[in-house]
C-alpha cells in the first residue's frame, strides 16, 4: 500500500510540474475566448511551446550543466535561473500574444505570469515557496475569475498537488499553503485589475 502511495506522489509531482498547468490553461483559454479553429490552435501552439517546452528544455538542460542537482530543484539557489528564464518567456508570451492579437485574456495571464514570476524571485531569496502550489493555483483563479464560486471544482486538484509535494518531503505545509494561496489570490486580482481597470 505504501509503494502505491509512494509512486502517487511521484508521478504526480513529476507530471505536474508548473509547466504543464501553464500549457492547459491557456489551451483552455485558447479554446474558450479565440473566434476561429486556426486561431485556438495557435494559442495551443503558442502555449505548448513558451509554457511547456522551453522550460522544460532549459531545466534539462542546467541538470545536464550541474548547475540543478534534482528534479526538484531542492536548494532553493539553484531554482533562481529557471525562474529569471521564466520571466524572460512570460514576456515573449505576452509580446507574441499581443502581435498576434489573441484574445485580451490571454495576453493579461502571460503579464500575470510574470508578475508572479518575479514576486516567486523575490520570496525564494528568502524562503523556499512551493513552485509547484503556485503553478497548479494559478488556473484556479482563473477558473473562478470566469465562473465564480464554481471554479472551487478545481481545489482538489490544489490539493493532490501540495499533498504530493509534503509527502515527499520536498516543501512544508506552509510553503504549500502559502504558494497555493499566493498563485490563487494573485492571478484573480491581476485578473479584475486588467480588464476592468485596464482593460
Amino acid at each position: 500500500m505504501k509503494n502505491t502511495i509512494d509512486m502517487l506522489a511521484r508521478y504526480t509531482s513529476y507530471i505536474f510540474v508548473p509547466p504543464s498547468f501553464t500549457f492547459l490553461i491557456f489551451s483552455y483559454l485558447g479554446f474558450l475566448s479565440e473566434p476561429s479553429y486556426e486561431s485556438k490552435i495557435l494559442v495551443v501552439i503558442h502555449s505548448f511551446v513558451f509554457g511547456l517546452i522551453l522550460p522544460i528544455i532549459f531545466f534539462v538542460h542546467l541538470r545536464k550543466k550541474g548547475i540543478v542537482n534534482d528534479v526538484d530543484a531542492t536548494i532553493k539557489e539553484e531554482r533562481i535561473q529557471p525562474y529569471m528564464f521564466g520571466v524572460f518567456l512570460c514576456l515573449t508570451g505576452a509580446l507574441s500574444s499581443y502581435l498576434l492579437n489573441f484574445d485580451s485574456i490571454i495576453y493579461y495571464l502571460w503579464l500575470i505570469y510574470f508578475f508572479n514570476t518575479l514576486i516567486l524571485i523575490l520570496i525564494n531569496k528568502y524562503w523556499k515557496i512551493s513552485a509547484h502550489a503556485i503553478g497548479a493555483s494559478t488556473p484556479m483563479g482563473v477558473l473562478i475569475y470566469l465562473y465564480g464560486v464554481f471554479g472551487v471544482v478545481y481545489i482538489p486538484v490544489v490539493i493532490l498537488i501540495g499533498w504530493s509535494r509534503i509527502y515527499l518531503k520536498k516543501h512544508t505545509k506552509a510553503q504549500v499553503f502559502v504558494g497555493s494561496i499566493f498563485g490563487f489570490l494573485l492571478t484573480l486580482a491581476q485578473l479584475y485589475f486588467f480588464t476592468y481597470i485596464i482593460g
